[in-house]
C-alpha cells in the first residue's frame, strides 16, 4: 500500500510546481512582450494558456530551467518517501516492549504481580548484579511492598526489608514460631507464579501480619513480593484455630510430608495454646505432635480426662472439617480444660488443632 502513496505524493508535487511555473511565465511576459502592444493587453489571460504562447521572447527559457530543477526535486522527494516507507516497514517487523499500566495499590494482588513482573524485566534488561543491587536498597521499597530474590540454590540475594537475610538460605526466612515460610515460597514458585500466605513482619507497620506473597521462578531464580493484612486475631479463638490448621495444610502441600511432620514435631511450632497434630486417617495413629508421648501411641487410648473416648469423632473428620470437643490438659496453664479441636481430612491424613476454654 506504500508504493501508490509515493506516486500520489509525487503527482501532487508535480501539479503544484506546474501551477507555479504558469505564474512565473506571466511575470516574464511583462518585459519583452511590452512593445508588441496587443500582446501586453493579452497578458492577464496568460495564466489560462494563450498568453503563454504569445510570449516567445523568453518565457520558455526560464521555464525549461525551472522544469529541470523540479525534476531533480521530484526525484529526490520520491526517493526520500521510498526510504522512509522501507524504514517504517522494517520497524514494524521488530518486536517492541510493551509497558503494562500500573495497577492501583488497592488492587493488592494485581499490584503485587506487577512489581514481580517489573523485577523480572529489570533482570532481563540490566542483568543480575544491577537488579540485585537495586532491590537491596531502601529506595526500591514501596511501603509494605518490596521485592525479594533467591538464587538457584535457594540463597537470598535481595531483601531490602531485612538485609540480615541476604546471603542466607531460604530456611532462615521464618515467621512466628519458626514457621518455614522461606522454604515454602521456593517450593511453590514456578514459571506461572503462585500465591502463598503466612505470617511475617510488615515493614510498613512494624508488626507481624498475614502476608500474601506472589512468587515466580524465572531463569533459575525466584522473584517474589507480597502484601499484608491484619488477619485473624487470637481473640477470635475459633477462627484462629481454623486458620492455624489451614496453615499446616498449606505447608504440607508446599514442602511435603516429611518436612511438615518434622516442623510440627518440634516445640518451636507451638503458638501459646495452639499446636498442630497429624493423624493417619486409616489407622488413627498420630504421626506428628509437639509432645512425643503421643506419636505412634495406640489410638484406643484417645480418652479425655473424663473418660470420654473421642477417637471416633476425630477420625470422622471430612475435608470440610469438623469440631471435636473433649477435656484435655492446656499446655499453657497445665490444667484440664474443655478443648475445641478443629479437624480436617487432607490427603489421607487428619490435621487438627484446638483452643481451650
Amino acid at each position: 500500500m506504500r508504493t501508490p502513496m509515493v506516486a500520489i505524493l509525487a503527482a501532487v508535487l508535480i501539479l503544484s510546481i506546474v501551477a507555479c511555473q504558469g505564474e512565473a511565465g506571466t511575470a516574464g511576459q511583462q518585459g519583452p512582450a511590452g512593445p508588441q502592444g496587443p500582446a501586453g493587453a493579452a497578458g492577464p489571460v496568460g495564466p489560462v494558456g494563450p498568453a503563454g504562447e504569445s510570449g516567445p521572447a523568453g518565457p520558455p527559457g526560464p521555464a525549461g530551467e525551472a522544469m529541470a530543477i523540479d525534476d531533480a526535486m521530484i526525484a529526490a522527494f520520491t526517493e526520500q518517501i521510498a526510504m522512509q516507507s522501507a524504514e517504517a516497514r522494517l520497524a514494524s517487523d521488530q518486536p517492541s516492549e510493551v509497558t503494562d499500566p500500573v495497577p492501583p495499590k488497592w488492587e493488592s494482588d494485581e499490584y503485587t504481580r506487577f512489581l514481580v513482573k517489573s523485577a523480572i524485566r529489570r533482570y532481563d534488561s540490566e542483568g543480575l548484579d544491577a537488579t540485585v543491587a537495586h532491590y537491596n536498597t531502601e529506595e526500591s521499597m514501596d511501603g509494605q511492598w518490596y521485592v525479594f530474590i533467591l538464587d538457584q540454590d535457594d540463597v537470598m540475594l535481595a531483601h531490602a526489608a531485612n538485609p540480615a537475610l541476604v546471603s542466607r538460605p531460604a530456611s532462615a526466612a521464618v515467621g512466628p514460631s519458626n514457621y518455614p515460610a522461606g522454604e515454602a515460597l521456593v517450593s511453590v514458585a514456578d514459571e506461572d507464579g503462585a500465591w502463598f500466605s503466612y505470617s511475617f513482619p510488615n515493614p510498613s507497620s512494624g508488626i507481624v501480619e498475614t502476608k500474601h506473597s506472589w512468587v515466580v521462578e524465572y531463569d533459575g531464580l525466584t522473584f517474589g513480593s507480597g502484601w499484608y493484612e491484619r488477619g485473624t486475631q487470637k481473640s477470635d479463638a475459633a477462627e484462629y484455630t481454623r486458620r492455624f490448621v489451614a496453615r499446616a495444610i498449606d505447608l504440607y502441600d508446599a514442602v511435603g510430608r516429611d518436612r511438615t511432620v518434622e516442623y510440627y514435631n518440634s516445640t518451636e511450632s507451638i503458638d501459646g495454646q495452639w499446636y498442630v497434630f497429624i493423624v493417619g486417617a486409616e489407622d488413627g495413629v498420630t504421626i506428628s505432635h509437639s509432645n512425643p508421648i503421643f506419636i505412634g501411641r495406640d489410638p484406643s487410648l484417645r480418652v479425655d480426662a473424663t473418660g470420654y473416648f473421642y477417637g471416633d469423632d476425630l477420625l470422622s473428620a471430612t475435608e470440610a472439617g469438623r469440631w471435636v470437643d473433649y477435656v484435655l490438659t492446656n499446655p499453657e496453664t497445665g490444667t484440664d480444660r474443655q478443648k475445641h479441636t478443629w479437624a480436617v481430612l487432607h490427603d489421607g491424613l487428619i490435621f487438627g488443632s484446638g483452643w481451650y476454654e
